[in-house]
């Protein structure tokens, strides 16, 4: 049995399951080259049937990570009275309807059948509530039998926040927070107050953060956000206009009266930026950690899954087990709104149908192409792009990072999600503290204050890192102290607090890009490589050879590694 999984929230997305298993999930920017585009994914779902080998008709079902039915709960008469389009009756319907039945529920899913007159497979396609999509993308890969779901997100439909239970029975929904008493939007906001670009930049905050003393402004800023007695919280809606969509700015006067001028875009960042940044990135664990608190009193459960944009939040992720009675965090390698084109496609599969749910040991990432070595040579031909072949190419690359070249990994299947994971990596030695600088400067084109990420074997990680034996972070989605002896062994890893980004790379998941780090350790006994994403900043993550070759030869990068093919511009 095929679903088809589709999200057209941030960066939209789509994903192929087959019997409950993810075969294939690819996000729409990876294909038309548009960074976060939410077009409809339709290039993303051509290349999943494509991948697999069949056509639309062959699916059985279609989940939509969204349902428009809570948004209709409120008879809205100037859409529903009169069509421009005769299409509009599918919603005016529906509108006219809910506002005279007498039970009304929040309505989990929607089923729409389109029934064809000389075709026996209708297409049925169900809308899902997104925070359900969120909590299922979570739990059913975490490889829990039973724990507690928190996802937290800007806003889904009409909420900002589900607190769950999941079993193998399926995933019974607790409460809801809803908009707008949003975290999601509260971070949103003080990453345009910043000067930033709100959806898009949080990313920047979270790193600012580490440069920034957060007492400065902690007293003003934690007015901002209440938490509150049972358990919840609430913003204080006068600093804010996220919830008022025709105003420009997301924040109101207020809030300036309190913290200062907003920064502008073209402004450069001064200590006070650095220290509100701080301020914001502590409020918001304190109230993630409420809830977290809250949700473990009314679940005694000590396995906790975390989804939703706020979970790509990967300094709170790391604090999570020593500020909260949970022994042990799951975090997915999407977790943000591209991620529920698989969730909403295993909620359709556990939860509407019925389908059991196999607690599973691994999950992967890699759920993108791949490409042979020969269709890489052709590709390298036909551009007249020289290269070498060697006997080793894992001593060869490492030799070459060792030796401070910057090096685009591009190997396997694509991983799917924000995070590159070892197949769509730009890699560098984690030895020399200017390598970082050069990276920002010359390959990202971004802030210096940008940390990068250690890959280290998952067997090494607690020789480097402050890590409790029960904690995994293989997806590079928590963050942890390096050890004080440690940090000077590897300078360019090392955030302004102390911290790395800890992606932990096992040889059952991802036995090329493992051979690599123990080459590296070979020559310098140092287990780890600097990740970060193979694009420049303004780009999606390359997904084809053809951009790989693209970003290479446009950047500083001085070696590009393809397959089994290495090219250099010395």
């Amino acid at each position: 049995m095929y679903i088809l999984g589709i999200s057209t929230g941030i960066i939209s997305s789509a994903a192929l399951i087959k019997d409950g298993e993810v075969v294939c999930a690819l996000a729409e920017e990876r294909k038309t080259r548009k960074k976060r585009t939410r077009d409809f994914p339709i290039n993303a779902i051509k290349f999943l049937l494509s991948s697999e080998g069949i056509s639309l008709e062959e699916v059985d079902y279609v989940a939509q990570s969204w349902n428009p039915t809570i948004n209709l709960l409120k008879y809205k008469e100037s859409y529903s009275n009169s069509y421009r389009w005769f299409p509009e009756m599918l919603y005016a319907t529906p509108n006219h309807l809910l506002e005279i039945i007498n039970q009304k529920d929040d309505c989990k899913y929607v089923l729409q059948k389109l029934a064809f007159t000389h075709n026996d497979s209708d297409l049925n396609i169900y809308y899902v509530q997104h925070h359900l999509c969120h909590a299922a993308l979570s739990y059913y890969l975490s490889s829990m039998n039973e724990a507690a779901i928190l996802t937290v997100d800007g806003f889904g439909e009409n909420a900002c926040c589900l607190l769950a239970k999941g079993s193998v029975s399926g995933i019974n929904k607790i409460e809801e927070i809803y908009f707008p008493h949003s975290l999601g939007a509260f971070y949103e906001t003080m990453t345009e107050f910043l000067g930033f670009v709100p959806d898009s930049d949080e990313w920047k905050v979270m790193g600012m953060a580490a440069y920034g003393d957060p007492s400065v402004y902690q007293n003003a800023i934690e007015k901002l956000v209440i938490l509150k007695e049972d358990g919840k919280y609430e913003l204080d809606l006068t600093y804010f206009e996220h919830y008022n969509f025709d105003t420009p700015k997301r924040y109101s006067p207020k809030m300036e009266a309190i913290i200062g001028k907003a920064r502008d875009k073209h402004e450069s960042i001064e200590q006070r930026h650095y220290d509100i940044a701080a301020s914001v990135q502590l409020t918001f664990e304190k109230a993630v950690y409420h809830l977290l608190n809250y949700l473990f009193k009314i679940t005694n459960l000590k396995k906790v899954c975390l989804s939703g944009g706020a979970a790509m939040n990967c300094v709170m992720n790391g604090k999570i087990v020593g500020n909260t009675p949970f022994e042990e965090v799951f975090i997915p390698y999407a977790p943000d709104d591209s991620g529920n084109s698989i969730g909403g496609a295993l909620y359709l599969h556990h939860n509407i149908l019925g389908r059991p749910y196999n607690v599973k040991k691994e999950t992967s990432s890699y759920l993108g192409r791949s490409w042979s070595d020969k269709e890489i040579k052709e590709i390298l031909d036909k551009y007249q792009v020289s290269y070498i072949v060697p006997d080793d190419l894992y001593l060869t690359t490492v030799k070459l990072i060792k030796d401070e070249n910057i090096v685009g990994w591009f190997q396997g299947r694509a991983e799917f999600g924000q995070r590159a994971l070892g197949n769509r990596s730009i890699l560098a030695t984690p030895l020399e503290k200017d390598i970082k600088r050069k990276i920002n400067a010359k390959i990202k084109y971004r802030e210096d204050f940008r940390p990068f990420a250690p890959s280290i074997l998952e067997e090494r990680v607690r020789d480097f890192f402050d890590i409790t034996e029960n904690v995994k972070s293989p997806y590079m989605e928590q963050v942890f102290p390096v050890k004080k002896e440690m940090q000077s062994k590897i300078p360019a890893v090392v955030h302004n607090d102390g911290t790395g980004r800890v992606h932990m790379v096992s040889k059952k998941t991802n036995t090329e890009f493992y051979r690599l780090i123990e080459a590296f350790e070979s020559l310098t006994t140092i287990p780890i490589l600097l990740n970060t994403s193979f694009n420049v900043s303004g780009e999606p993550i390359v997904n084809s050879p053809e951009d790989a070759l693209r970003t290479y030869t446009t950047s500083g990068l001085d070696v590009l590694v393809i397959g089994k093919y290495i090219i250099t511009k010395k």
